[in-house]
């Protein structure tokens, strides 16, 4: 990260100012309490059928849904090398979530369970990369599941590599942006099941790790992000802590193909129906990222915005044709909470 921008404030820091990054020591373990949710309501729905307009069912929009996660995990350091972690054991608390989806009259409600919840984990620093190891709990099922995780605070990129004053800003990195908000591990955190039949109607929904994780979800996990962050305050009082606040702007915007899909028999179109499926999204995000001064650590990130998502679908086959082009409004919400406890001794 480079800072752009650097005030000439005098006598809020020393000369060259301050860097702020999280100091690892095996003392201490840190507890981050995670929750983010996205609501999503489908405001305009048209179709055409066979170059026709027709009316879409349930009217021009109305289909409402609302996705949450949780996850609480604690990380202590066992050894560390130049300063930085080399081995850590990360327990995970809790890790689910739960999805509802409404259209007129009818909902279905389902419940997103993870293989993490109640396992833990060590990793430690290897020459080509890092190795992982469940020493609690069962290990998670697929390939990859234990990929992706990092010895250091996910929140770490949010964070400037050089000294900064008040009002220094810098820019924030995609791969920052994505591990701050979890994205980069929700496919493994929260793996969506495979079908085994048809799904339930009605209110009770299908009870299964990944719920209705697709759709705008699911898209967010690798957008092109982008962001600034700009040091507001370096004495904010937060739950006791004296605290660096950062303020945080950060958006996405795009156009991508999704995966085509094939019907069965008895769709609109037949068992021949393909489906071509595009995609653009526009994700407005903003909030803060407080950070103790004294104890090196993050205290909480706070992210709140909006997003909107136009799709573009066309199906053919069967000797027919079909458009649909739909638009998705919403809100996304981010919050991150770390607090810091005694380190449980190690049994050598």
């Amino acid at each position: 990260m480079k800072v752009l921008v650097a005030s000439l404030t005098v006598g809020l820091f020393l000369s060259g100012g301050q860097t702020l990054a999280t100091k690892y020591t095996t003392e201490r373990a840190l507890k981050y309490e995670i929750s983010s949710s996205m609501t999503m309501e489908t405001t305009l729905v048209e179709m055409e059928r066979d170059g026709e307009p027709v009316e879409a069912p349930g009217g021009r929009g109305g289909m409402k849904s609302e996705t949450e996660y949780s996850e609480i995990h604690i990380d202590h350091v066992v050894a560390l090398e130049d300063g930085k972690p080399s081995k850590v054991k990360r327990t995970f608390e809790k890790v689910g979530g739960s999805s509802s989806m409404t259209f007129g009259e009818e909902s279905r409600d389902s419940a997103i369970e993870s293989p993490f919840s109640g396992i833990t984990l060590e990793l430690t620093a290897a020459k080509d990369g890092i190795e992982v190891e469940v020493t609690e709990g069962k290990k998670p099922d697929g390939e990859g599941a234990l990929e992706g995780h990092r010895l250091v605070s996910f929140l770490d990129g949010l964070l400037s590599d050089d000294a900064v004053e008040v009002d220094a800003t810098w820019e924030l990195e995609k791969e920052a942006i994505t591990r701050a908000m979890r994205f980069d591990l929700r496919k493994v955190l929260y793996p969506r099941p495979e079908r085994t039949g048809e799904a339930g109607g009605g209110g009770g929904g299908r009870r299964g790790g990944g719920g209705m994780r697709g759709g705008a979800s699911s898209m967010l996990d690798d957008v092109d992000w982008k962001g600034t962050a700009k040091l507001i305050s370096i004495d904010k009082e937060i739950d006791g802590v004296a605290c660096s606040i950062i303020e945080l702007k950060i958006e996405a915007s795009g156009e991508r193909e999704l995966p085509a899909m094939r019907g069965g028999r008895g769709g609109a179109f037949g068992a021949e129906m393909a489906l071509e499926n595009t995609a653009k999204y526009e994700v407005h995000l903003t909030g803060t990222f407080a950070f103790a001064n004294k104890e090196k650590r993050p205290v909480k990130l706070d992210l709140e915005g909006k997003m909107r998502i136009e799709t573009n679908n066309e199906f053919s086959g069967g000797g027919g044709s079909m458009k649909i082009h739909s638009v998705q409004e919403g809100k996304l919400e981010v919050v991150v909470e770390c607090s810091e406890e005694a380190a449980k001794s190690e049994k050598k």
